[in-house]
């Protein structure tokens, strides 16, 4: 008896089917695990816990996964500058996730601020990095506003530049023309909206030659901020992920577990930029024995704690 050919034909086309669908399962399946284990590499670079004694920081990446993210939560962000050999924050802020209301608040608090720390007394916020740290940081901030801190960054912002760079730039509204030379530092920038590379972008933040002084900084910081986001969420720049994460791990501290991270990203994926709050906490500028700080408005810092940290509706007068 003769054999079906045409059946024949098909058994072999449908095997073969299979098994470019296999070969195509397992292909995904290897680029998976791949990536999970490069990720998991990476992160163990940026990953640290800030230890309260003993000098340095102890690193380690635990099996067990934490608990997941709260609430709300409290994310303390420092920018570290790394021309200064006593490691003063020269940036200082909070971001909160709100998951009940999905709202996101960024509070930068003025680096001069004086508020009491721990065992030094009254000083200027930034000085706490020097004194003690992330963890003196984080206690004096969380003692000044009567908040829990869940995690925290640090970043350079000298680290930025490559990662502007790798962007192909940002987008950025110079306010005025802006003008600074000193012994390591060169700022020119001319107003109106440009296209800025790293260095550029850099000048932009570090600026603060007006009258507006440390809380023109932080506006300035937190446009910087907002542009850099805007930027990496885009869907055209997915494809330099690659060249991006290695950067960024480099120049990026933090005790948030990976999988805590993924969510946090993930959340900032799904929202526009202009819907994240940004506000600076209030204060007057002043001199107490001869020095200069930003005096805090304490009731005003109260009710914004209460609405953007703590989350609490506030009652109208």
């Amino acid at each position: 008896m003769k054999k079906d050919a045409t059946a024949g034909n098909k058994g072999k086309s449908s095997s073969l089917g299979r098994n470019i669908i296999l070969m195509g399962i397992i292909a995904v399946a290897v680029f998976l695990v791949v990536s999970g284990l490069w990720l998991k590499s990476l992160w163990n670079e940026v990953y640290e816990i800030a230890q309260p004694e003993g000098g340095g920081f102890k690193l380690s990446f635990p099996d067990k996964e934490q608990e997941p993210l709260p609430d709300i939560m409290n994310v303390l962000i420092l920018g570290l500058d790394s021309r200064d050999p006593v490691a003063r924050a020269d940036t200082v802020m909070l971001l909160t996730l709100n998951r009940r209301t999905g709202e996101i608040n960024i509070i930068s608090v003025p680096r001069d601020m004086r508020i009491n720390i721990p065992g030094y007394g009254l000083d200027k916020i930034n000085h706490a990095h020097a004194y003690g740290g992330v963890p003196l940081t984080r206690q004096a901030l969380e003692d000044f506003l009567d908040i829990k801190i869940d995690h925290y960054m640090t970043t350079d912002f000298d680290g930025f530049t490559n990662i502007v760079d790798i962007l192909g730039g940002i987008e950025l509204d110079v306010e005025k023309r802006m003008r600074y030379y000193g012994i390591d530092v060169t700022i020119e920038l001319d107003p109106g909206l440009q296209h800025l590379d790293g260095e550029k972008a850099l000048e932009y933040v570090r600026w603060r030659g007006d009258g507006e002084g440390d809380f023109g900084r932080v506006r300035r910081q937190q446009n910087f901020l907002k542009a850099l986001l805007q930027e990496i969420i885009t869907f055209k720049n997915v494809l330099k992920f690659p060249r991006l994460l290695p950067e960024m791990a480099q120049n990026m501290k933090t005790d948030l577990e990976l999988s805590q991270a993924l969510v946090l990203a993930n959340k900032l994926k799904n929202i526009e930029i202009e819907e994240i709050n940004t506000l600076t906490l209030p204060g007057n500028a002043g001199y107490v024995d001869g020095i200069s700080y930003v005096l805090p408005q304490e009731d005003k810092i109260r009710e914004m704690v209460e609405r953007y940290i703590k989350g609490k509706e506030m009652k109208k007068s």
